[in-house]
C-alpha cells in the first residue's frame, strides 16, 4: 500500500512537471512605430535544439504564439523573423509550410513591406527570452 502511495505521488509529479514548459506568449509588431498587420513572426531557437513558434499579426499588430500548431512557447532564447509580403493571396495557416517558407525568408522583389534584415534567422537583430520579463512582447522594427 505504500508503494502505491510513492508511485501515484510520483507519477501525479511527472505529470504536472511535463505540461508546465509551455506558456502563452501574446505580443506586438511595429513598424515605425505603427502596429503591422499580417506579418508572420517566428521565434527559431538560438541554438540548435527547440521547436520554431510562429504568430500571425493582426490589424493591431499583435500575435499570440504557437508551438507546433498548439497555444504557448516553452521557456529559451530566440532570434525573431518577422516577414510581411504585399500580396492578394490569403495570410499563411501556422504549420510546416509557414515554417518551411520562413525558412527560406523573402527574396529582394518579393512586394516585401518588412525590412529584408528582419527576414531571417541568421540576419535578424531581434532576441527574446521566454518567458518575457513584460507582456505582451513588443517587436519594434525600423524601416531604417
Amino acid at each position: 500500500m505504500k508503494m502505491l502511495r510513492i508511485l501515484s505521488l510520483g507519477l501525479l509529479v511527472v505529470a504536472l512537471g511535463c505540461g508546465g514548459g509551455m506558456k502563452p506568449v501574446e505580443g506586438i509588431v511595429k513598424l515605425d512605430g505603427q502596429p503591422l498587420q499580417g506579418a508572420t513572426v517566428v521565434f527559431v531557437p538560438d541554438g540548435s535544439k527547440g521547436d520554431i513558434l510562429n504568430g500571425f499579426t493582426d490589424a493591431s499588430g499583435k500575435f499570440s504564439l504557437l508551438t507546433k500548431g498548439k497555444t504557448g512557447a516553452p521557456a529559451g532564447n530566440y532570434k525573431v523573423v518577422v516577414t510581411k509580403v504585399a500580396t492578394s493571396m490569403q495570410p499563411m495557416k501556422p504549420g510546416e509550410d509557414a515554417i518551411k517558407t520562413m525558412a527560406k525568408g523573402p527574396s529582394k522583389d518579393s512586394g516585401a513591406e518588412v525590412p529584408s534584415k528582419y527576414g531571417t534567422a541568421d540576419k535578424t537583430p531581434i532576441k527574446v527570452t521566454l518567458p518575457p520579463s513584460e507582456s505582451p512582447v513588443k517587436i519594434d522594427l525600423s524601416s531604417k
